[in-house]
């Protein structure tokens, strides 16, 4: 099965050597990052080359100012900067390239709502839409927009994985910030959802993917009560999904945590035996991840 999903990894990779979200799509950087790490957790040289590629393409996609946008049609940086450290914060060739993207990610952070519309929100009394504490700010998906857990969660990887070398910055004052941002966000009794826990006082649900990915941000912290009752309603909500997607990053993070993970990689396995993921190269790319079990690219 591994060798089978290796196969459909590899052949979806441009000749450009970036990958797009499935074959023949335009390569970006956000699948490319999570192709080059899924590809590093193997042992041997057989997929050395489609490394390599896959680096030498991310280099290529870097600004000047040592962000990294999307896809070569999108020129401002972004979010998926933080996937590039990770992908290649441990080559020493590029570990200055690295330390600067760090550095421009400490830079970046979500916006708070402007003025005008805090006046029509207590006008129309709608202060309370959307319960959350706006003082705490993360990362958006763009910069001078709103903070979301998903990209706030993939800065709090990369610059966790790269604080040692971030003396003399802002960096712990950051990661206390998106830390408290994120618990701030979590839904009731556990888990989270994309951006709110509550709207219009109605409770929102979580997802399997975002508490998969917010865990794995917040592993430093496992033994946390909300780390320990959200990774119990990951275990739920997981086994209710067919999407080979969650059961991936739920997977993932569980063995993070060091819980038993082996029903989530049966499930994985069926369902790509099923549906082949649909040639989705991120699902590929985190089956791997999660079915390798040799290193762990999301570990701090």
């Amino acid at each position: 099965m591994l060798d089978r999903i290796i196969t459909e990894l590899v052949q979806n990779q441009n000749s450009d050597g970036g990958w797009g979200a499935v074959r023949s799509k335009r390569s970006n950087t956000e699948v490319t990052s999570l192709a080059v790490m899924a590809l590093k957790t193997l042992p041997g040289e057989a997929t050395l080359d489609n490394r390599k590629r896959g680096i030498e393409w991310l280099v290529r996609q870097q600004n000047q100012n040592h962000s990294w946008r999307l896809n070569e049609a999108v020129k401002e940086g972004s979010w998926t900067t933080a996937l590039a450290i990770m992908a290649l914060g441990d080559t020493a060739e590029h570990s200055e390239r690295v330390l600067a993207a760090a550095r421009w990610l400490l830079e970046q952070e979500g916006s708070k709502p402007g003025i005008l519309a805090e006046i029509i929100l207590w006008a129309t009394g709608k202060s309370g839409v959307n319960q959350l504490n706006k003082d705490l700010i993360g990362w958006s998906w763009v910069p001078r927009s709103f903070s979301w857990v998903e990209p706030t969660s993939y800065a709090l990887i990369a610059l966790k994985k790269q604080r040692g070398r971030l003396a003399g910055t802002n960096v712990d004052e950051r990661i206390r910030q998106a830390d408290a941002m994120i618990y701030d966000r979590m839904c009731t009794g556990g888990g989270w959802n994309y951006g709110n826990s509550k709207v219009l006082d109605y409770a929102l649900w979580p997802y399997p993917d975002i508490t998969a990915l917010a865990l794995i941000a917040m592993q430093d912290h496992a033994n946390q009560k909300a780390n320990q009752e959200s990774l119990q309603v990951l275990s739920k909500i997981a086994l209710e999904t067919d999407s080979g997607f969650c059961l991936c990053w739920a997977a993932i993070c569980l063995n993070l945590y060091g819980q038993d993970h082996s029903q989530f990689q049966k499930r994985i396995e069926k369902r790509f035996a099923a549906t082949a993921f649909l040639g989705e190269t991120k699902t590929l790319a985190l089956a791997l991840i999660a079915l390798g079990g040799k290193s762990n690219p999301f570990h701090i």
